[in-house]
């Protein structure tokens, strides 16, 4: 929001966001020029970091919840980590051939969205292990155009920190994600969290998928 002429406050467009960000990343580092391309997929990325940690750290105890164990919760997120790792693999030499990765960013996106609305219908053990299933696809296809992407948009000379000043801002949101996720689910409960994930999720690889082009 921000305050107009008349005193009434106003909804910020996405460029007014957009030059905020800009703003703020030139105080943090003054250093290297802000590219509008890389601020938006830091900017679309961190807001998917934030809203999977306020609910990551609290995996254990919501597969309790549906009947499970600790040692279920362990499983289950191997299969996870383990199919998104295998179809990284064998997507990479399909994911080159793609004329616009950024298309499989928003596609990543909306796949998530999907398995955060599954997590918010969680009843059964068997849904749990077909969603993981899902989020490793999701994750096989999104997270490897995203840096694809971002790494098309970052410069020889401040590669470095270009590519720390994601890896910093991730960090740090992470953090606050996990100090806010845990009050959240305390007084909200699973369900509407996973909702609010599964609204977010999906509106980001909508935005995306609706950028020019040539943006990103």
């Amino acid at each position: 929001m921000a305050w107009g002429r008349s005193g009434v406050r106003v909804p910020l467009g996405p460029q007014m966001v957009i030059n905020k960000l800009k703003t703020i990343f030139g105080f943090v580092f003054p250093h290297t020029r802000i590219n509008k391309s890389l601020t938006i997929l830091v900017t679309a990325n961190s807001i998917l970091v934030f809203i999977l940690n306020l609910f990551a750290p609290f995996y254990a105890v919501f597969v309790q919840e549906i009947g499970g164990n600790i040692a279920f919760a362990g499983l289950s997120w191997a299969v996870y980590s383990m199919v998104s790792g295998i179809l990284i693999f064998l997507f990479s030499n399909w994911q080159l051939k793609v004329k616009e990765p950024e298309l499989l960013i928003a596609l990543g996106y909306v796949l998530r969205g999907g398995v955060f609305f599954s997590y918010a219908l969680m009843n059964n053990i068997p849904q749990l292990i077909l969603t993981q299933v899902l989020w490793g696809v999701a994750t096989a296809i999104g997270t490897p155009a995203f840096d694809s992407v971002y790494s098309s948009h970052t410069s020889k000379e401040n590669s470095i920190i270009e590519w720390g000043r994601w890896e910093g801002i991730a960090a740090i949101v992470t953090g606050f994600a996990a100090l806010i996720g845990g009050v959240l689910i305390q007084f909200f409960g699973y369900p509407i969290i996973f909702i609010v994930m599964s609204i977010v999720s999906t509106g980001l690889g909508i935005y995306i998928y609706r950028l020019p082009r040539e943006v990103l």
